[in-house]
């Protein structure tokens, strides 16, 4: 079954902070779209959404996300 992993904190961090990503536990979705819908919620609650992997090498950092997030509002 295909993946795709949204690494998120429902907490804000410091600018210069970055989590070990090692340590944030994965939510898994069966799509890309529901991940995005997901991590936007986050982002809209004050959380960070810190990366999206899914297959074949898919992997959305931070600034992609919202990127996507930013365009998403504005429609």
């Amino acid at each position: 079954m295909t993946t795709y992993s949204l690494y998120y904190t429902d907490l804000p961090l410091p600018a210069d902070a970055r989590p070990d990503l090692s340590l944030l536990v994965p939510l898994d979705f069966l799509s890309k779209e529901e991940a995005l819908e997901t991590a936007f919620k986050v982002i809209y609650q004050g959380g960070v959404a810190w990366k999206i992997e899914g297959p074949q090498g898919l992997k959305l950092d931070r600034a992609e996300i919202e990127s996507e997030y930013a365009a998403f509002r504005v429609t």
